[in-house]
């Protein structure tokens, strides 16, 4: 996301950034992967699941889950420690300026990646 961060504030984003972790948790992430944008904590996972966003073991045990990290780890990300919700898959979510949802990707594996293409698209028809 990092390499399309200018051009998603250009096409008119406001970036928000919900994690399962404690708000300690989102605090340190925002420093450490998300400044300038706002990271929130929802330890009750209420969001994820007005947005139908789901939470299984199961997206672990999936054979894409496997293709995914290893797609990870050749663009360089490692990950550390689980922090949150580890069965807690998200997504992304797009709205408009006047609240409506012009576009959404809910992950069904562990890794999917989030398709920025479609992101900015959603926001210049908006």
């Amino acid at each position: 996301m990092r390499a399309r961060d200018q051009e998603l504030l250009t096409a008119g984003a406001r970036l928000l950034f919900v994690g399962t972790g404690s708000p300690a948790m989102a605090a340190d992430f925002q420093r450490a992967h998300a400044s300038p944008h706002q990271v929130f904590s929802d330890v009750m996972r209420r969001s994820y699941q007005a947005a139908g966003m789901r939470r299984s073991v199961w997206s672990f045990l999936h054979w894409r889950f496997p293709r995914n990290m290893a797609r990870a780890f050749r663009n360089g990300f490692r990950q550390t420690k689980v922090l949150g919700d580890a069965w807690q898959q998200g997504g992304v979510l797009v709205f408009d300026s006047h609240g409506r949802l012009r576009h959404q990707q809910i992950d069904a594996v562990a890794g999917d990646t989030i398709d920025l293409g479609a992101v900015v698209a959603a926001l210049r028809s908006g």
